[in-house]
């Protein structure tokens, strides 16, 4: 059970309200109604009646309410005595794949030395990302600028296309730039469907008047770049994904598709928060605790 959940019962029963109480916790209204259904479940009992003005807690819910007051007290006193044993300000920071080793190689050791901890969570979503800030999990995010929404705080890193990736010996491995149309016949090897790039890819192919051809779907970006490579099919990713193809041999050809460019962000779940990060990420000499 997590404190988010308690939180956002405390600000509903305040504001009778899923959305009041969603906004002044910095929520998407879902992230919070799934709090209440997951503190519902885990004590088997309904604590709000919806209700045409908003919600009404029900009598176990006011009960519930008298005995989380002083529980939620001692919690964030709890909290506020920890932190000032820690060695430093630490975040759990939420990336796509590949993100994070392009933007920090070699430097998250640092930040820990330094003090400044940062834990890394990759998701192959920009859409699970965003709802793990949402509900409190994640405290950043490097993610698509497409999918940010709502209230989080958000500043642009950095813009790329897409690259089709080619095995040794293929016809079009010469090219400066391929369009889409090129592709149309070619097998495919991709993440699964939950992948961001295959998803987009599917679509603005359809878009283009054909559906993907797709031979192999496998769980890991090494493990589909090592099928590309044996010659199973092609496949297609962000540009940021170069050096990684070409040093297993593979030729990365460009893709003249806007539609396939992305803005990756780096989102955040407060200001204070994403100034930091976005400091700790930036050029600038790691700070010392």
């Amino acid at each position: 059970m997590q404190v988010e959940w308690f939180r956002s019962f405390m600000e509903s029963a305040k504001w009778k309200s899923l959305s009041k109480a969603a906004d002044k916790l910095n929520l998407s209204q879902p992230a919070l109604s799934k709090h209440i259904r997951q503190l519902e479940a885990a004590y088997d009992v309904e604590l709000f009646r919806r209700t045409a003005a908003g919600v009404a807690l029900t009598e176990a819910g006011s009960r519930f309410m008298e005995k989380i007051i002083p529980v939620l007290q001692s919690l964030e006193t709890i909290e506020a005595e920890m932190r000032q044993y820690a060695a430093g300000p630490g975040y759990t920071l939420g990336s796509l794949p590949g993100i994070v080793t392009h933007l920090l190689p070699g430097r998250l050791r640092d930040y820990h030395a330094s003090g400044y901890p940062i834990t890394v969570k990759v998701r192959q979503t920009s859409i699970e990302l965003r709802e793990e800030m949402q509900e409190g999990v994640l405290d950043a995010a490097l993610m698509d600028a497409a999918f940010v929404g709502g209230r989080l705080w958000s500043k642009e890193l950095f813009t790329e296309g897409s690259i089709a990736i080619l095995p040794e010996g293929h016809t079009l491995r010469g090219r400066n730039t391929l369009s889409l149309e090129e592709l149309k016949d070619e097998l495919f090897v991709f993440a699964t469907q939950k992948c961001e790039t295959h998803t987009q890819f599917r679509t603005v192919a359809e878009n283009y008047g054909y559906r993907p051809d797709i031979k192999l779907e496998v769980d890991e970006n090494n493990e589909f770049l090592l099928n590309v490579a044996v010659g199973t099919g092609i496949t297609v990713l962000p540009e940021l994904f170069r050096a990684e193809a070409e040093l297993l041999g593979l030729h990365a050809v460009p893709l003249a598709v806007p539609e396939l460019r992305r803005t990756v962000v780096l989102a955040a779940r407060t200001a204070d928060i994403g100034s930091k990060l976005y400091r700790m990420l930036s050029d600038k000499p790691i700070p010392t605790a």
